[in-house]
């Protein structure tokens, strides 16, 4: 996620905890409760969730929760390209990567689970599904209840994708001017961004 700028207005954090996976749904969870007049959208991979998944039980969860958890099985991180275990090959599955954990990517596990306790759930497979409830995913509307979208990745697919992102062009006018502007936002604030762009209008 710290590849892509924000839109204006949204704000991020990102509790790694120990090595990252201690206590970001928690933390999530925590804050939503504190400001339930806004959307909070968490990002979990399937270790992280299975590691904190009991606080998604809580009776107070509110309808501004929603969850994105992306189930590739493992922690991917140590199969990507560009990891020090890549070279272990499969074998990382086993010894590194903690593979075929929590029902092995079952399709209904987290379903069921998410259902039971009120959520409402989708799930994607492919770039298709995914871009097909994506928009119900990421809707400002109330949707009357929490909310979680588990999408299910490949290895290679992953590691691809990383491998591309770290090799793409920047345009570094556009990367220098959203710097500017998160330094100006930063030091005037919101209000203050709004009445300096009055003044230049």
């Amino acid at each position: 996620w710290n590849f892509f700028n924000l839109p204006e207005g949204v704000r991020s954090k990102s509790n790694v905890g120990g090595f990252g996976i201690d206590g970001g749904l928690s933390t999530m969870i925590g804050a939503s409760m504190v400001s339930p007049e806004k959307i909070f959208f968490g990002i979990f991979g399937d270790l992280a969730f299975f590691y904190d998944m009991n606080v998604i039980g809580n009776r107070h969860i509110g309808n501004n929760v929603r969850i994105l958890l992306i189930n590739n099985g493992k922690g991917n991180e140590f199969r990507n390209y560009n990891h020090p275990c890549y070279f272990l090959g499969e074998e990382a599955e086993d010894f590194v990567a903690g593979a075929r954990h929590y029902g092995n990517k079952s399709s209904v596990l987290v379903k069921h689970y998410a259902e039971d306790l009120g959520y409402e759930y989708i799930s994607a497979s492919d770039k298709d599904e995914f871009r097909k409830v994506l928009p119900r995913f990421v809707s400002s509307e109330e949707l009357g209840k929490p909310f979680l979208f588990e999408v299910f990745t490949e290895t290679k697919e992953e590691s691809d994708a990383l491998e591309m992102i770290l090799n793409m062009v920047v345009d570094k006018k556009a990367e220098m001017t959203a710097k500017v502007k998160n330094a100006v936002r930063g030091i005037v604030g919101d209000r203050g961004v709004e009445v300096i762009k009055k003044i230049l209008k």
